[in-house]
């Protein structure tokens, strides 16, 4: 039984390393092992509201959405290929559900979290002073211009809402996903063959049910500015980027074993 275990556990990091090779992260990660070593994840999808994206004329061109049916599809698929993933870890809950009692504690959670924008480098702390939504004024995002890396994070004034999503689901992990950008590589011209390449961005916070953060960054891939598909976006970039995501918690959950 133990020969099998570490075989699952081989063959599940194996099966990230392609995707990993794809995507780029700026990170924070506290890797010393949770209390808990298993259980399960609660995905909760980023706000519609913090979705920036430099395509969604040319998606419009070639699918003929509007603009929320092309930020819900990026929405769902996001939260789909982040379930996939997670899957392979532990059992997961997903908070993009139309059911009205799981829209009612989607919205309690993005009431009782705040969100700031944070160097990537800065330590992470599991809570904070009571301010709600710092870096988001009269329902958009203020962006503060700054050369350094920044990333939204999630804080949480109280602990109060993970003790009632781990009572009432039962999980133990929590995995915020704070904001999507689709932007343009403004210096990744190519005259020869008249692209540019654009990049998605996925700002996350991965915090357990003491309200200790695990990991939060930035998580990245790129595409062709040819490429206005979106179920091939999704395929060539939120994939690894959620396979990169969860690799932060697999180390967690499932720790590699000591030689």
């Amino acid at each position: 039984m133990t020969h099998f275990k570490k075989c699952i556990h081989f063959c599940f990091v194996f099966f990230l390393l392609p995707f990993l090779t794809l995507a780029q992260e700026g990170t924070r990660t506290n890797t010393a092992p949770s209390s808990t070593q298993s259980g399960k994840i609660l995905l909760v999808p980023f706000e519609p509201k913090l979705y920036m994206s430099e395509i969604d004329q040319k998606v419009n061109q070639q699918t003929k959405w509007n603009f929320n049916q092309i930020r819900e599809n990026f929405r769902h698929q996001l939260d789909t290929q982040l379930k996939l993933k997670f899957q392979s870890i532990a059992p997961v809950v997903s908070f993009y559900s139309d059911s009205t009692k799981m829209s009612k504690d989607l919205e309690y959670t993005y009431l009782s979290s705040n969100l700031s924008y944070e160097l990537v480098n800065q330590p992470t702390a599991a809570t904070a002073p009571t301010k709600k939504q710092e870096g988001i004024k009269n329902g958009q995002v203020a962006v503060e211009i700054n050369s350094d890396k920044k990333f939204m994070n999630t804080k949480l004034p109280n602990l109060e809402v993970l003790t009632y999503l781990n009572k009432k689901y039962k999980v133990e992990y929590f995995v915020f996903i704070n904001e999507l950008d689709i932007t343009t590589i403004m210096d990744s011209y190519d005259m020869a063959s008249d692209t540019y390449q654009r990049q998605v961005a996925v700002h996350y916070s991965i915090i357990d049910k003491t309200g200790k953060t695990i990991s939060a960054g930035l998580a990245t891939s790129t595409f062709s500015s040819k490429e206005n598909n979106p179920k091939k976006i999704v395929s060539s970039t939120f994939t690894p980027i959620a396979s990169f995501i969860a690799s932060k918690l697999a180390v967690i959950i499932n720790p590699p074993k000591e030689k």
